[in-house]
């Protein structure tokens, strides 16, 4: 690769995974605050499912990626690099889900908890198998 080709790489890494940031934030502000107009509370309990909802959709998303570009060169290497490595990758957030199960053990149950990490885990491989056969 040129230098010119590792600098578009770059450039469209940071804004694939700006987009996918700002879509994970928005998703969080939409589904809490639907959850916080029907009742004040929910509004904490709602907040762990969203991350887990994001990682799930980026999971889907990676595997529609790389079936169609995963082993791609020229201008759909830079497709993957887009929107798996940047938006799939600034959608998705391991450390957003670390902190959610550590906030659940804190405030709810160890068994909660550890749903809430088995359902992501177990869940993002089977959203990410999804979207591989489903592009295939």
């Amino acid at each position: 690769m040129s230098a010119g080709a590792y600098l578009l790489a770059a450039v469209l890494v940071g804004l694939g995974s700006g987009l996918g940031a700002v879509a994970r934030w928005g998703l969080r502000e939409l589904i809490t605050r639907a959850a916080v107009a029907r009742t004040a509370a929910n509004g904490d309990r709602v907040r762990p499912w969203t991350t887990f909802g994001a990682n799930l959709i980026a999971c889907f998303l990676i595997g529609l990626v790389v079936a169609q570009f995963g082993s791609a060169t020229g201008t759909g290497e830079f497709v993957y690099l887009l929107l798996a490595v940047g938006f799939c990758g600034g959608l998705s957030t391991l450390s957003t889900a670390a902190f959610d199960i550590v906030e659940l053990v804190r405030h709810t149950t160890f068994s909660l908890a550890l749903a809430y990490l088995m359902l992501s885990a177990g869940g993002g491989m089977a959203a990410l198998w999804l979207g591989i056969v489903i592009a295939s």
